[in-house]
């Protein structure tokens, strides 16, 4: 997991579709623009921009074999909660290869709150669950497809 300020490009350096995201980022109106998904390279490379209202309810944590999760706020700020996918001994339903989805029980060893202008990565042995947002947010998520061995394809 990685959690920094978007202008810290060595925190992304790892990440060969990290000089895309700012690209989109900068040039989609993510503001305005309609919410869904925008393919940038397909199944391999791709945002899902999303609004979300405040709920009561708590997300599980969950986890992706297939794609690094890249997630942004653009307006207004969420929780992620965050526990290594290793530690997690409760799974709350069987991974979904259809959806690319664990989900998982346990509960999260990290808090983190993501504002405009910071980014975290979740890599497929990040167990993460971002909340319901306090107050109405926009957020991004790139999703970067990885092989069997976790690298970026």
């Amino acid at each position: 997991m990685i959690l920094d300020h978007l202008t810290n490009d060595r925190a992304f350096a790892m990440l060969p579709e990290w000089p895309q995201i700012v690209s989109f980022l900068r040039t989609a109106d993510v503001l305005t623009c309609e919410a869904g998904r925008y393919d940038i390279d397909g199944d391999r490379f791709y945002a899902i921009i999303a609004d979300e209202q405040h709920t009561n309810a708590t997300n599980p944590l969950e986890a992706h074999r297939r794609y690094i999760d890249v997630q942004v706020a653009v307006r207004g700020s969420f929780v992620v909660l965050w526990r290594a996918l290793r530690e997690c001994i409760s799974p709350l339903q069987a991974y979904d290869p259809e959806k690319d989805m664990l989900l998982m029980a346990d509960e999260a060893t990290t808090r983190l709150t993501l504002v405009p202008g910071v980014a975290a990565v979740f890599y497929p042995e990040d167990a993460h669950a971002p909340q319901p947002p306090v107050e109405a947010v926009r957020k991004v998520v790139f999703k970067i497809a990885v092989n069997d061995f976790g690298q970026v394809r």
